[in-house]
């Protein structure tokens, strides 16, 4: 009977042991894929935090006012994704001031390479789509690899809204949105 109630005891053990150890795996695996999970969504950071400069410095290669583009501001809402789930970029800042843009890094030896921006105007009208109600916009894209699905090597100008300036262009240029762009502001 003591023998019985022993081995008993030491099952009942081995089986704690086991389950322990099991829990024990499901929740490391558990927190590891809820903070691989957390890292896939761009964390917000400030301008002068020293993990975004090496980023901030290989943006500075654009030549973005060469292009229509504005200067990178000194505060702003910045969020970092550093984890991508796309395979197009390794590294993006989501930097939202008076406009809002987006800057695509890839990962090198040395840091960071800028591959490309996008910025968006925000203009003063509404205009009303099968969507909701929005402001017009303009948008300026320039990539030298594939971020999104806007050719690459060029400057995309893109104009959402109703003015009848830029509605009914075919091909926008800067030159045909900067005095907009200027009534507007920027």
């Amino acid at each position: 009977m003591k023998k019985q109630k022993a081995k008993k005891k030491r099952l009942l053990l081995k089986i704690l042991i086991l389950v322990s150890f099991i829990l024990l795996c499901l929740t490391g695996s558990l927190f590891y894929l809820a903070y691989r999970i957390i890292e896939l969504f761009p964390v917000r950071v400030e301008m002068s935090d020293p993990k975004i400069a090496p980023l901030l410095n290989a943006a500075e290669s654009f030549e973005r006012v060469k292009y229509g583009f504005s200067p990178l501001p000194e505060k702003a809402d910045v969020r970092l994704e550093s984890r991508p789930m796309r395979q197009a970029y390794d590294a993006m800042l989501h930097i939202s001031s008076k406009t809002s843009r987006t800057i695509a890094f890839r990962k090198t030896d040395k840091g960071y390479r800028w591959i490309g921006e996008q910025e968006t105007f925000r203009g003063p009208n509404r205009y009303k789509t099968v969507d909701g109600t929005f402001y017009e916009e303009i948008t300026l894209t320039f990539h030298i690899e594939k971020v999104s699905g806007h050719p690459t090597n060029r400057l995309n100008v893109s104009y959402f809204g109703e003015d009848p300036r830029l509605a009914n262009l075919r091909k926008l240029t800067i030159k045909d949105v900067q005095p907009i762009l200027r009534e507007w502001g920027y």
